[in-house]
């Protein structure tokens, strides 16, 4: 059975990674008309690796990743990675849309979250 080092990896995201801000979002109430009010907390100095599809479309027409998309991936012991949560890098805020667990051996060792730029 392969050794995978989790220690190893939060490393390499500590050492190589970009600070962001993660934003957690939660509904606070929603008005008879459907208006939503939310209530915001802010997480910052948070380490991840990211990467920016730049793929021309033109060659991509099934793919579920669009020329601009962005992946982020974080440790796996971070919290409050889950969609409809918002991550701002470089003074730019997106939402993340959907949140991949990598596991092994049962553990989750990295998390992908996918976004939009809002």
């Amino acid at each position: 059975m392969p050794y995978f080092d989790l220690r190893h990896f939060s490393k390499e995201i500590n050492d190589f990674g970009e600070t962001i801000t993660l934003r957690t979002v939660t509904t606070a109430s929603t008005s008879k008309w459907g208006d939503k009010t939310e209530s915001l907390s802010n997480e910052t100095g948070i380490k991840a690796v990211f990467n920016i599809i730049t793929q021309d479309d033109k060659y991509n027409l099934e793919g579920i990743f669009k020329e601009g998309d962005i992946l982020f991936f974080f440790k796996g012991d971070q919290a409050n990675v889950t969609r409809g949560n918002r991550i701002q890098y470089n003074s730019t805020w997106y939402e993340i849309l959907e949140v991949t667990e990598h596991k092994y051996s049962g553990t989750v060792w990295m998390q992908t979250a996918k976004v939009k730029k809002i």
